[in-house]
């Protein structure tokens, strides 16, 4: 989902997954839990507008996302070596998909470490102009604005936090419009992410093995759900 949602939000690098090659290293950030919701709007009046909302947790070393129904998720963990271990959550089936960081290539997945704690890379928000300063939920804040191709982009980003209030994309297709709507410090939050040692319990699968597990119930029932092989 997190993937996803930075795929539509991107400014104006093409990627699969999160295809920047680079991981930056991570500055001092605010630990951080916030709760976004998103929603797509076609410009096709025959389709209907699409909304979904997530947690985002940030804190040293680890990023992690949560669907508000508690049903997927996905975890990034930036090792010793600098390389980031990657996961995909299925709470309800106490189960845990891997992506080592040596089969990412062949995944086709890189990731950049600065871009997932931020959900726009430096790279991205350098590109858009800063319109005006201003507080937003009592915090320094800039109003960036910019285009990429045919698309015009409006963000009211956090300074300090280096975290997104609003991200609305408009373009010939439709408009994609992001929206914190909760954001706590990590260590008074209500809603927790997922303990590491809750998910160490979980059964974890390699994904370079998936298709060895045709047969396996989860990956059948995961197969399904997406509609083709993993």
């Amino acid at each position: 989902l997190f993937i996803s949602i930075l795929g539509l939000l991107m400014v104006c690098h093409a990627m699969t997954g999160l295809a920047d090659t680079e991981i930056k290293a991570e500055h001092a950030l605010p630990e951080v839990a916030c709760r976004y919701q998103m929603k797509v709007t076609p410009n096709d009046k025959s389709r209907s507008s699409i909304k979904s909302a997530w947690y985002f947790w940030r804190k040293t070393g680890m990023v992690q996302s949560l669907e508000d129904d508690g049903n997927f998720g996905e975890i990034w963990e930036e090792t010793s070596t600098g390389h980031i271990h990657y996961r995909k959550l299925y709470p309800a089936d106490k189960t845990a998909v891997e992506y080592m960081p040596a089969d990412n290539p062949v995944s086709q997945l890189s990731f950049n470490w600065n871009k997932l704690s931020g959900i726009l890379s430096k790279e991205e928000l350098d590109e858009l102009k800063i319109v005006k300063k201003l507080k937003l939920m009592g915090k320094a804040a800039e109003l960036r604005k910019g285009k990429s191709k045919d698309q015009s982009i409006v963000v009211n980003w956090l300074v300090e936090e280096n975290l997104p209030v609003s991200i609305i994309k408009k373009s010939k297709l439709g408009k994609t419009e992001l929206h914190l709507i909760e954001m706590l410090p990590l260590a008074t939050a209500h809603h927790k992410f997922i303990d590491m040692n809750e998910i160490a319990n979980y059964r974890h699968i390699d994904a370079a093995d998936f298709g060895d597990l045709e047969n396996d119930p989860f990956v059948k029932k995961l197969m399904l759900a997406n509609g083709h092989h993993h």
